[in-house]
């Protein structure tokens, strides 16, 4: 180990031998009483000296090699510390150009996991990842575009309509796609922002059962009204799936569905459907929900893609989403509401909910 401070964090000198580490009270760490000589090893934390180097020096500072080993425990502990000589493999394949373009997502990487290697592991899991998004107009097009930027490898886009006007936003489709299939723009998009992204229209095998590569998730941001056959086939293929949608004046991300394991999409459909008589004759007119892209301005879907983008990013990652398992909605004025949604009875889409209803039956 090379030890380090992140720097990503600011170190400031708070006076009274107090010493901090970053800016953001959340985030912010505060050592007190530090020693003259303890301030002398932790300045020296620049990356180029391993750990007994680092013990070497500061035994001219009059610190022993216990306190330094128990000083750098605690550094790290406290999500201080990187190891410099973690190796960059993450990295492969990238041109300095996109190194330095992708250093503000490991510098947040960094903080964010408190792990040590600096943020690579974390981008490693996001460029082995596959992300399947359905859906390439206001919202999704977006959503390809920031997972490409945030270094998600391998992206496959499904939408052959052709793009409309109405379809363009600052972070989305421009007015050069404008005719041409949807798809092919947001795959454009994404090899723009990322050049050595691995990104394509999957209008070929674009679903489940049509041999195609199996996604780690699929994004689901139609334009049009949500397909519940898709919907069933991701399912039924234990394929993870995301809804996210900007209609009406309101955004809504999620449930993220775990097949099998988690309520999906019908069981939520079942629970509205107890709490609104009228729900199934809507349901069969609409013929999907969402019923596709209708009043999301531009403000509002740019923020349900973002707000979407960064769930993908902390799945894909092995982070907790705060969508599995719930759903929440983003109105334009930002007071998020969350609904918690369980397996449905009479969806039986969980082995559990299967074997309560035989037990009931």
């Amino acid at each position: 180990m090379r030890p380090r401070v992140k720097p990503a964090l600011r170190r400031l000198d708070r006076g009274g031998r107090s010493l901090q580490f970053g800016v953001h009270p959340a985030r912010a760490v505060v050592l007190a009483d530090v020693e003259p000589a303890v301030r002398e090893v932790i300045d020296a934390l620049d990356g180029t000296a391993t750990v007994p180097e680092v013990v070497a020096r500061a035994r001219r500072h009059g610190l022993g090699e216990a306190a330094v080993r128990e000083l750098l425990g605690l550094l790290a502990g406290c999500g201080v510390l990187d190891d410099a000589a973690v190796r960059p493999d993450a990295l492969g394949g990238l041109s300095l150009a996109e190194r330095d373009r992708l250093a503000p997502d490991l510098d947040e990487l960094s903080v964010v996991t408190g792990a040590t290697d600096g943020g690579l592991g974390a981008m490693r899991r996001r460029r082995a990842a596959h992300v399947r998004v359905y859906g390439a107009g206001r919202v999704g097009a977006q959503i390809v575009a920031l997972l490409a930027a945030a270094g998600v490898g391998h992206l496959c886009v499904v939408d052959p309509g052709p793009a409309r006007r109405r379809d363009l936003v600052p972070g989305g489709l421009g007015w050069e796609h404008v005719g041409r299939p949807r798809d092919e723009g947001a795959v454009e998009l994404a090899r723009r922002v990322a050049p050595a992204v691995n990104a394509w229209p999957g209008r070929a095998a674009a679903r489940p059962g049509d041999g195609a590569p199996r996604p780690d998730l699929a994004v689901l941001a139609p334009v049009g009204p949500l397909d519940p056959v898709l919907v069933a086939e991701l399912a039924e293929a234990g394929v993870p799936h995301l809804p996210a949608a900007a209609f009406e004046g309101f955004g809504t991300a999620g449930p993220l569905v775990l097949p099998g394991r988690t309520a999906c999409l019908r069981c939520v459909e079942f629970h509205r459907r107890d709490r609104d008589p009228g729900r199934a004759m809507v349901s069969a007119r609409l013929g999907g929900y969402p019923a596709g892209e209708v009043a999301g301005g531009t403000v509002l879907a740019t923020l349900v893609a973002a707000y979407t983008a960064g769930q993908v990013l902390a799945f894909v990652e092995g982070r907790a989403s705060h969508l599995i398992g719930s759903s929440v909605d983003l109105p334009p004025d930002s007071r998020r509401r969350k609904w918690s949604w369980k397996p449905h009875p009479e969806c039986g889409c969980c082995p559990i909910e299967r074997d309560l209803r035989r037990m009931v039956a």
